[in-house]
């Protein structure tokens, strides 16, 4: 039995919802959420994450959520519903999963992680989500916000699309970190890794670069809070 209520261990506030004209965000409650949305994503949606696919929504919450989300304080996952896809209760449909993850609360910075449906790509979902995970972050308490002072973004390099995406809200690129992630043999497929090293303690295994990409308090303060709302209000 999957649990029926949202995170409880995150270490800030969670939001019963944000929200736009066309998007819902909602914590992830398992019992609601987990098979909608794994039952629903395709091996591609997958592809540059480091984690999945999973075969079930039980593997995904037993293997992930309860293994690395919801035991750490600085991670916590939502789910967008679009509203412009009524389902037919009328109820707006689950298209993508996101989150605030590695999140250092004395810090004040936080990176996302953002997974779109296959029939949600290259739709409003994903820039949607995006910017109201960022909005919520950078906003300042008085404003309804965290108050954080950084939010960053990582993808594989080869990841043209992520990293497009990332710069489309305002985001810069910082640089590069070479080898950062040990790939699993399954990952590497398609191009996605560059090479293995022969003789290491994975020498099967692919490796990763990948690009950090962030926007600070200043830089959504001087106009990146503007680029983001005009984003959200398409």
């Amino acid at each position: 039995m999957f649990s029926s209520v949202k995170d409880d261990n995150f270490c800030f506030p969670i939001p019963d919802v944000l929200e736009t004209a066309k998007l819902k965000l909602v914590p992830f409650i398992p019992a609601l959420h987990a098979e909608a949305i794994i039952n629903s994503t395709d091996k591609d949606a997958w592809h540059y994450i480091p984690f999945g696919p999973f075969s079930s929504a039980q593997e995904f919450i037993e293997g992930f959520y309860e293994r690395w989300i919801h035991p750490r304080r600085g991670e916590t996952l939502f789910i967008g519903l679009d509203k412009t896809k009524l389902n037919t209760d009328g109820e707006p449909t689950p298209l993508g999963m996101c989150g605030y993850v590695h999140t250092e609360p004395d810090d004040l910075w936080t990176e996302l992680f953002v997974l779109v449906l296959p029939q949600a790509r290259h739709t409003h979902v994903a820039s949607h989500m995006i910017g109201l995970l960022m909005r919520y972050a950078l906003n300042l308490p008085a404003e309804g916000g965290l108050g954080l002072r950084r939010v960053q973004w990582s993808a594989n390099v080869k990841n043209e699309g992520s990293i497009g995406l990332a710069r489309k809200m305002g985001m810069r690129i910082e640089g590069v970190k070479r080898w950062a992630r040990v790939l699993e043999v399954e990952k590497a497929e398609g191009g996605n890794g560059i090479a293995t090293r022969k003789g290491d303690p994975r020498e099967e295994c692919a490796g990763r670069d990948t690009v950090t990409l962030a926007i600070c308090w200043d830089e959504w303060e001087d106009e990146g809070k503007e680029q983001v709302e005009r984003i959200l209000a398409m």
